[in-house]
């Protein structure tokens, strides 16, 4: 295309040139996209469904020639080519980003395994019905380029579609999902893979480009390695990079993507791996993710897939063409359906999720359209009435396979949603997933040094930690300002970051880069920006969204300099209890004693004593579990501390002789569920016991106690022994802890949490109060 056309009318004085028209259909597409999505969403279907048939709705409309002449003006497919190109650069260098890089590698047996299984069964069942398609459009020459264009086109995976639609169904942080995305990314990088080979073997002449690109893309994924640890040093007290020095990275990508198209090979995989093997911590990360995410799930994958369904036309097809079209819809999903089901049996994976796996693997609509558009000099069988066949049968297919998942979702709502909500039937060789909710650098200081001491000394354990930084709304603000306006670049920072939390971000930002450094762990990091009174929903809705098994919000109340406790707020207050409430997961409360009590693990050798308190319950049990993951910990040692109640034998005595009585099936009834709950107790705690302390790896000690006073007496002689206590909330009455909430400050933390967390008792441990998910499937036995 002649530059001068790119950005200029093309002749006289045309008002609408085709960039105009271009922009004009992106807003058609978008406007179409919603109206569409607000019918299809309560139906469960994801977003790209709704784009494709914005952009088929567009395209029917060129029938009227007006509208035809003024979209598929002259030059208009050069214009659609270049940003296509553009977008699809842009959201394959996001995904490769966004990718969790820990779990393909866990998962990469099964992600190839199934990847090979949907192409060798698409290839077995193209065969013969390649042989009926070659009489049947009457291909005389080339014909190992159209069978591979057949093969790669209608056996590949959408990935940008899968992904999307994974989101939009928030299975993103699912195993289920998760693996979805990894198969669709492996289907269609093997399709590139093997197209661009053979292509390449055909022409004779692009081997030697393609290895030199390759050498070329490691030397962009070096120099973006340097200038990420280099540029954020530039300005250390800025939260993000410029938007000068982030379109540093995006000019790299963006001159090799295009010297790599200039030699008709596909820049795809080459963006994609700079995207997946740039530095995934620090400044340059944080700034890269918060300026790409929202403009391109927003605005840039809509309009894509939207130009995927505006490509569709089927007016120069014949009845005979529409009989194979709909055979080739049907053999693409059945190919994808065999092969994914062969696979997943073959891997053992729930039947459950057999057929939701093979339908979203069925989307398609990316490199499809562009394998099918490239190097038309090898295919001399290339003709209109073929390209809109193609393209029809991906739409179509696409279409029918959102359509298909979304409905399987629905039928199986429940298998899809969160089953590991609490801790005490939680796998350790499970990925464990939790979140800790901070609304500053102080608590975020506490919170990661638990996280420090949950992960263990193995950087191969399964844990991914998350990070909310919780900024309160003000209702009444200085600034007219938007949040997001004030959060750039520190240039309407005066008056303005105080206000939401942002010089503390700035904080918690550098004391995660720390920890990152020191311990290899990745912590990810949300932002929650929420009215105080409606923060605990967001919380809540957030557990949810990432499957978090437990988590940690910090108490109200912080350790000064001197050693005594100052209140933050009653509103802190209020949320935690809301969220006590509310959680549909199990819930930590951090009681950080930072100065006496428990601190950061990482940057020191010295190891920390830790006392799980056990009285017996559903929480203690809940929170002794948690201790499941200190026990790998180098700098843990962990001593469990179990309350046993010293049971006068003359009570004992009287209480046999008073099931002998009348009322004795009301009173069998009771102790028949205190034996069902000591039962419970003594073979949990039994099984920990012969796991770890019979190993040597955790101490044990046994205290009898008579009432509560006892109880207390003993909590302040081990007050000082410890820097961090471990307590379930809540455990009924029992007499270990009769009259212990006589004077009892904040009940959110039980009995005994409410006594180790006061200012007024000798103890400078930091406590750790962990409720157990109150809607486990099991509880009732419990409560």
């Amino acid at each position: 295309m002649d530059p001068k056309m790119l950005f200029c009318l093309p002749e006289g004085d045309a008002l609408f040139n085709p960039l105009n028209t271009m922009f004009i259909q992106m807003a058609c597409i978008l406007v179409f996209s919603q109206f569409f999505y607000l019918f299809l969403k309560p139906c469960g279907q994801a977003g790209p469904v709704a784009q494709i048939l914005a952009g088929i709705v567009l395209s029917l409309l060129t029938i009227i020639q007006k509208v035809h002449d003024f979209f598929l003006q002259k030059e208009s497919a050069s214009y659609y080519i270049f940003f296509s190109f553009l977008l699809r650069t842009c959201f394959m260098f996001l995904i490769g980003l966004e990718l969790d890089l820990d779990f393909m590698k866990r998962n990469l047996k099964n992600s190839i395994l199934i990847t090979i299984g949907s192409l060798l069964t698409c290839g077995i069942i193209w065969i013969p019905f390649l042989w009926f398609l070659v009489h049947f459009l009457h291909i005389k020459q080339d014909f190992l380029t159209f069978y591979l264009a057949f093969l790669v086109t209608l056996s590949n995976t959408a990935s940008p579609v899968v992904i999307r639609s994974i989101i939009d169904w928030k299975l993103h942080t699912s195993e289920i999902g998760r693996l979805a995305i990894s198969c669709g990314l492996f289907i269609e990088i093997t399709n590139i893979f093997l197209y661009t080979f053979v292509v390449s073997y055909i022409s004779g002449t692009m081997s030697g480009d393609i290895f030199g690109y390759i050498f070329a893309t490691g030397v962009i994924i070096l120099i973006n390695r340097f200038l990420a640890a280099w540029l954020p040093k530039r300005n250390p007290k800025e939260k993000y990079l410029s938007k000068a020095e982030t379109l540093a990275f995006f000019i790299l990508i963006l001159i090799l993507a295009s010297t790599i198209e200039s030699s008709n090979i596909n820049s795809t995989v080459f963006v994609f791996f700079i995207g997946l093997l740039f530095p995934r911590e620090g400044k340059t990360y944080r700034t890269l993710i918060n300026r790409l995410s929202y403009p391109i799930h927003e605005f840039v994958l809509p309009v894509y897939f939207g130009y995927i369904g505006f490509r569709f036309s089927v007016t120069s097809l014949t009845r005979r063409h529409y009989l194979v079209l709909g055979m080739t819809v049907a053999l693409s999903i059945i190919g994808k359906l065999l092969g994914v089901l062969c696979a997943c049996l073959f891997l053992n994976i729930p039947k459950k999720y057999w057929l939701f796996l093979s339908t979203v693997l069925s989307v398609k609509g990316h490199m499809g359209l562009v394998l099918l558009d490239s190097n038309l000099v090898y295919k001399k069988w290339f003709t209109p009435i073929i390209h809109d066949m193609f393209v029809a049968s991906l739409i179509i297919t696409t279409l029918l396979s959102g359509i298909l998942s979304s409905l399987l979702l629905r039928m199986q709502e429940k298998g899809f949603s969160h089953q590991k909500t609490s801790l005490e039937f939680h796998d350790t060789k499970d990925e464990l997933r939790v979140l800790t909710c901070v609304y500053g650098v102080r608590q975020a200081r506490g919170l990661i040094s638990l996280v420090s001491a949950l992960h263990g000394a193995s950087s191969s354990s399964l844990f991914t930690p998350y990070l909310m930084h919780l900024i309160p709304l003000p209702k009444k603000r200085k600034t007219e300002l938007l949040y997001h306006e004030l959060d750039e670049d520190g240039v309407n920072s005066i008056g303005g970051d105080d206000e939401f939390g942002t010089n503390e971000g700035l904080e918690i930002n550098d004391s995660i880069d720390s920890f990152t450094r020191d311990r290899k762990i990745m912590i990810r990091q949300v932002k929650l920006v929420a009215q105080m009174e409606n923060m605990h929903e967001e919380i809540c809705d957030g557990t949810e969204d990432l499957r978090v098994s437990i988590v940690f919000l910090p108490f109200h109340k912080h350790q000064r300099i001197d050693g005594k406790t100052t209140n933050d707020g009653e509103v802190f207050r209020d949320m935690n209890r809301k969220v006590l409430k509310q959680a549909q997961c199990s819930v930590g409360i951090f009681v950080d004693r930072n100065i006496t009590g428990f601190h950061q693990l990482h940057g020191f050798d010295s190891v920390q004593h830790v006392a799980a308190l056990f009285f017996g319950g559903p929480d203690d049990r809940e929170a002794l579990s948690l201790c499941h993951w200190l026990t790998s910990n180098s700098q843990i040692h962990l001593t469990i501390i179990q309350f046993v109640p010293d049971v006068d034998p003359k009570v004992e005595k009287l209480v046999g002789d008073a099931v002998t009585k009348e009322n004795n099936e009301v009173l069998l009834e009771i102790v028949g569920e205190d034996h069902t709950k000591d039962e419970i107790d003594r073979i949990f705690l039994e099984e920990f016991y012969n796991r770890f302390v019979t190993t040597g790896q955790v101490g044990f000690i046994e205290k009898r106690v008579s009432n509560g006073e006892q109880t207390l007496t003993i909590l302040r002689e081990i007050g000082e022994m410890y820097s961090l206590f471990v307590v379930g909330k809540g455990r009924g009455d029992s007499s270990m802890t009769s009259g212990m909430n006589d004077w009892e400050e904040c009940p959110e933390l039980g009995t005994v949490g409410d006594f180790l967390a006061s200012s007024n008792m000798d103890v400078n441990a930091s406590v750790l109060v962990v409720q157990r998910h109150r809607h486990s499937f099991d509880s009732f036995v419990d409560e």
